[in-house]
């Protein structure tokens, strides 16, 4: 802002070209990767990534700062789906769970321990300079994964290479069978349902209804809002000794749903005697939230091998519109429940966010009742 004079909306546009490019390539990164393999995809992806990165660093104007961020969003599409893939290539499909745990797990906290870090490298080199160091550090990363990365067992034989016409035929009618599954839109309901204490409360509202009910500083609330994070980051792998324990996901993914419901509500509606209260509540909730990434897993069982990358990024594509629908809703139940007019210049009561942030708390109901409609997904998989 300060070196291009941009306020705060007009940073806040440049920005959002990053979820846009996210959102838009699920679907396509899926097929990508079903169809071309894993290996140059992930490749082309770090090097996208790098790309942007550099980019935005040599901006000169918020065009280029746009298409950076698209860039960036682009690329970042293929990281998640990019490892379901590979553990459904490489290893047993009763490890997915686990696998998928690990991935969300590294994300969750490398959002964290990039913070710190990269500040200090900020202040050391400059914002510029220190985003051409990250890119140069990104392409190091798509040379190592050209030489570690491989699509497909030494013993397995390659299949014939289908036309054009073929290719487009088989995309199509592998979406279709996808979209068709009613299970497909149970587990992707769930999964958006769970994902609103994410993209509703940790990364907007957390914050500021921290800050505001409670009185502390907005870095003391930041941090308190991640606990969320960290209970996801702890739990994400262990929840597949659970799934292994139950042998349901239909149980597995009920139980994180409860969890996170009865805590978020505790939180939100309940006198708590301090901050601390607050901590052990978000953090419960987060050890649940934890487990919503089982229905990756069960997506991916859902559907056969070759529709793995495309089904999971359906179902990524159901999670990420949470946040679509959660944050302006959230803000306009606030503005119902909030009793002061803009004229006043006052924060928002506790009311009004127990008013506007109930929508969490809906949604985490949703996806309780939406895991009881899963009871046909274990006679399929067993099937």
């Amino acid at each position: 802002m300060t070196t291009y004079n941009f306020d705060a909306a007009t940073l806040g546009s440049i920005m959002s070209f990053y979820y846009m490019g996210y959102v838009v390539m699920q679907v396509p990164a899926g097929i990508i990767l079903d169809r071309i393999g894993v290996r140059l995809p992930v490749v082309a992806s770090i090097l996208m990534c790098s790309l942007g990165v550099l980019l935005f660093a040599i901006a000169s104007n918020s065009l280029i700062l746009s298409i950076a961020r698209l860039l960036m969003g682009v690329g970042s599409a293929f990281a998640f789906l990019s490892n379901v893939k590979v553990a459904s290539l490489w290893f047993d499909p009763k490890k997915m769970p686990l696998f998928v745990g690990l991935t969300l797990a590294a994300g969750t906290l490398g959002a964290k321990v990039a913070g710190s870090p990269l500040v200090y490298l900020l202040d050391a080199l400059g914002w510029q300079s220190a985003l051409e160091l990250l890119a140069v550090a990104g392409a190091a990363l798509a040379v190592f994964s050209w030489l570690v990365v491989k699509d497909v067992r030494v013993s397995d034989l390659q299949e014939p290479k289908e036309s054009f016409a073929e290719e487009f035929k088989h995309i199509v009618s592998s979406f279709a069978a996808i979209l068709k599954e009613p299970l497909s839109w149970v587990i992707g309901l769930y999964g958006l349902s769970m994902y609103l204490p994410l993209s509703g409360f940790a990364d907007l509202w957390g914050a500021a209804y921290i800050e505001d009910v409670y009185g502390v500083s907005r870095a003391v609330a930041a941090d308190m809002s991640w606990l969320i994070y960290f209970g996801i980051g702890i739990s994400a792998p262990l929840w597949s000794l659970v799934h292994a324990y139950f042998k349901s996901y239909r149980k597995s993914l009920a139980l994180a749903s409860f969890i996170a419901a009865t805590t978020f509500a505790s939180a939100l509606y309940l006198p708590l005697p301090n901050l601390w209260v607050l901590g052990i509540l978000l953090f419960i909730c987060g050890l649940g939230l934890g487990g919503q990434f089982l229905a990756f897993s069960a997506v991916s069982e859902l559907n056969c091998t070759s529709r793995t990358a495309m089904s999971s990024g359906i179902h990524n594509m159901m999670c990420m519109l949470s946040g679509v629908i959660s944050q302006p809703l959230i803000g306009y139940f606030m503005d119902q429940g909030a009793h002061a007019t803009m004229e006043e210049d006052v924060v928002y009561s506790p009311q009004s966010y127990t008013y506007g942030l109930s929508v969490v708390v809906i949604g985490l109901c949703i996806a309780l009742i939406a895991s009881y409609l899963m009871k046909p997904l274990e006679k399929k998989l067993k099937g």
